[in-house]
């Protein structure tokens, strides 16, 4: 059990007993307070002092089946809003969305919102949180048009965007849209090309020209510029050991590990190689991983949770298998403080019932008010 987690425990449950009879979690408010003095990771900045986790949340989008169960398009939406603007107020440091068209892991006529329709509405309806994708597909989109949507983001957002990005995957959904699907060594090609090309359209430059084997741009203007100079932190997500890991070393300041604890220190040393070849220091490049949640401290929860997302049509042997962070609060405290002593500098959050935030049982709100104190 990691340090400070054994005398919260009962602290924790306490607050939850206080939560659930109205009244403030004093001990969870003190902590998000700590957390959000501690640093600014993810605006690129690394304050001094003792460093805490911090935590970023996907919102409801619909992709994950996670809007099933209500009715109606305009339902969906509003839920969307409701949720995002309580994730904001409660203190998430950063709020997520997925770059896809339709739902997965089963493909069905369920609306799932499009990725920068949303970031711009994040961008008007939030205040405090930093607001980015996991992560745009580089095929999606010509990356000179991408920087000019992702400029005007973060000019409307106050300079609160994080720009992820990565070569896509879902080939299901390339063919469903009529996207092309080149072989995985040309899309990384192109995605080392677009970096260098929303970077340069980000920059000082006027009118940026540009001739790559993939791109061309003829005098091209960027305006606005992004509010965040040099320009907003990039996030790049992926694991491919030969290129997208040297892209990382290139070019990230956050590299987001999606996989399991047990391999994460493989990849973690292939990054640092990569780092010594293009003479990059190491230390520059924040870490994130992302993960699943689903705690529980009773059979009672247990059920509510499951008969909570009981629309999306998930088998509760196979979600717990596939979610590694479940079980008591101090078993996910424990799971979370792992990825810690590995050295991850913050996590970022997909939890299957998130259109229910603000019921005070739902998964977003148990990990904030009783599992994040107890990692620190």
């Amino acid at each position: 059990m990691p340090p400070r987690c054994r005398e919260l425990v009962v602290s924790s449950r306490v607050a939850y007993a206080e939560h659930r009879h109205g009244e403030a979690p004093r001990l969870a408010r003190r902590c998000r307070g700590r957390q959000r003095r501690a640093s600014v990771l993810w605006s690129g900045v690394r304050t001094q002092g003792v460093i805490a986790m911090e935590y970023g949340v996907l919102v409801p989008q619909g992709w994950r089946l996670d809007l099933s169960g209500i009715d109606g398009d305009a339902e969906k939406w509003k839920t969307c809003q409701r949720v995002i603007r309580g994730l904001d107020e409660a203190g998430w440091e950063s709020l997520w969305v997925y770059d896809h068209f339709h739902t997965y892991p089963r493909k069905m006529v369920e609306a799932t919102f499009e990725a920068w329709t949303m970031m711009a509405n994040m961008a008007a309806i939030t205040e405090r949180a930093r607001i980015g994708q996991l992560v745009t597909c580089n095929e999606y989109r010509h990356p000179s048009y991408l920087a000019k949507i992702a400029a005007s983001v973060d000019v409307m957002s106050g300079g609160r965007l994080n720009f992820g990005i990565g070569a896509g995957w879902f080939e299901e959904e390339f063919n469903a849209y009529g996207y092309p699907m080149p072989p995985i060594g040309v899309r990384l090609a192109r995605l080392g090309e677009t970096l260098e090309i929303v970077q340069r359209l980000w920059s000082d430059e006027d009118a940026v020209s540009y001739e790559g084997k993939h791109f061309r741009l003829d005098d091209a203007v960027c305006r606005p510029r992004p509010l965040q100079r040099p320009r907003p932190p990039i996030w790049i997500g992926g694991r491919g050991e030969k290129v997208m890991l040297r892209l990382v070393a290139k070019y990230a300041d956050v590299w987001n590990y999606n996989g399991s604890q047990e391999e994460f220190p493989r990849y973690r040393n292939v990054l640092k190689e990569h780092c010594l070849a293009v003479g990059r220091d190491f230390e520059e490049i924040k870490i994130t991983a992302v993960s699943g949640g689903i705690a529980f401290n009773s059979a009672v929860e247990h059920e509510r949770f499951f008969q909570r997302i009981a629309p999306q049509g998930l088998s509760a042997e196979k979600l717990l298998n596939f979610v590694s962070c479940h079980g008591t609060r101090e078993r996910c405290a424990e799971f979370l403080y792992e990825w810690k002593k590995m050295g991850v500098d913050g996590l970022v959050f997909y939890f299957h019932d998130i259109a229910s935030f603000g019921a005070g049982d739902s998964q977003a709100e148990i990990f904030r008010r009783d599992i994040f104190p107890m990692v620190g």
